[in-house]
């Protein structure tokens, strides 16, 4: 069985972009897809999250249009970002799938849910938000543009440090051992994306959360949402606030949602609780 660290990089050509890909972990089974944080591509993942999961089930990763080694420009609309995965997974010969989105990731898959209702079987949304609306909250910026503002690997690894993990020094320590299982999962990682590709995604990031274009957001349509959905995060999500993962359960509630905050932790949940949220997962797709 192929783990994260082995997974072999695919091209596929969809629509005319060529889009890389790596699908791995057990062979039979409807796949897990996973879409990855702002800035970030395939390399991003943390091996000791992503590893349990494709041990269950096959796992799928894909970079979407100009990320990462995937062609094309960066859209400026989380339904054209969604679009793109689901024609990509479509081109496969994948039928059913189930979805597991992170930060702005958790922002596509909403929008796969919306959008391909006949393909999405299970929904995951970690530390992200629904588009704007009643009881949706906003950061501290201050945090985000460290993100948004790191030029190098270094600063990247800082960045993701400073606004995954919380401030203590006994957190910043886990925070490290999660980047050095990054760094030594791969060798020849992509870059944090940049240049125009960067603002193509900020502009999503703020057109998601403006309020002007309800109708390709998520918080509107959340009621077509009818699969099951696991909603997760820390208990002080400094990016994404916490807040907006409760709103986001609560539109869902009535369609079986659940939701899981992870004690004295932030953005980074999933990388700091790694075994316990990977377990969680697993078992919320075998139901």
């Amino acid at each position: 069985m192929s783990t994260y660290e082995t997974a072999e990089t695919k091209f596929i050509n969809v629509n005319g972009i060529k889009y890389a890909y790596r699908l791995f972990g057990k062979v039979e089974g409807i796949p897990l897809f996973l879409h990855v944080h702002f800035r970030g591509n395939m390399d991003w993942w943390d091996p000791a999250f992503i590893n349990p999961l494709a041990a269950e089930r096959p796992v799928l990763l894909v970079d979407n249009t100009g990320v990462g080694r995937s062609e094309g420009q960066v859209p400026t609309r989380f339904a054209d970002w969604a679009q793109a995965i689901v024609d990509v997974v479509r081109a496969m010969g994948i039928t059913k799938l189930d979805a597991l989105g992170f930060s702005m990731g958790g922002m596509v898959v909403q929008r796969m849910a919306i959008q391909a209702p006949d393909l999405i079987r299970r929904l995951i949304v970690a530390g992200a938000s629904p588009s704007a609306g009643e009881g949706i909250v906003g950061g501290d910026p201050k945090y985000f543009v460290e993100v948004a503002s790191a030029n190098t690997f270094d600063e990247g690894h800082t960045a993701l440090k400073h606004t995954f993990y919380s401030q203590s020094d006994k957190k910043q320590t886990l925070a490290e051992e999660w980047i050095q299982r990054m760094v030594n999962a791969r060798r020849d990682r992509a870059p944090l994306l940049e240049d125009q590709g960067l603002q193509n995604q900020i502009a999503t990031v703020q057109r998601w959360f403006s309020g002007e274009y309800r109708d390709e957001g998520s918080y509107d349509q959340l009621d077509q949402i009818k699969i099951p959905t696991l909603v997760a995060n820390g208990s002080n999500d400094l990016l994404v606030p916490t807040e907006n993962s409760i709103v986001l359960w609560k539109r869902l509630v009535n369609a079986g949602a659940q939701l899981h905050l992870y004690a004295d932790s932030g953005h980074g949940f999933l990388d700091e609780y790694h075994s316990q949220f990977s377990r969680l997962v697993n078992e919320f797709l075998d139901e």
